[in-house]
């Protein structure tokens, strides 16, 4: 049973760390630009949520959020970094 957890707990772990983390415009300039994404939602934190999962699908390791309307809704677009 210990033996399960750990694994649990470290393929949590694994997971985490390669997921698509934002970053700001100087710590963009020091990556490679990879693509950029656009999406739309409900809410802000939905909108961020979307763009970290095309970006972790497009191989990203990071992403910037350069644009964000909110209306009824919320549009935006993103830029990816590897």
């Amino acid at each position: 049973m210990k033996n399960i957890m750990l694994i649990l707990a470290l393929s949590c772990a694994y997971g985490s760390a390669l997921a698509a983390t934002p970053v700001t415009m100087a710590e963009a300039q020091r990556l490679q630009k990879i693509g950029e994404v656009s999406s739309q939602a409900t809410t802000l934190d939905s909108f961020e949520q979307m763009i970290a999962a095309d970006a972790e699908r497009k191989g990203a390791s990071a992403y910037r959020i350069t644009s964000a309307t909110v209306n009824n809704h919320v549009y935006g677009t993103a830029v990816l970094y590897k």
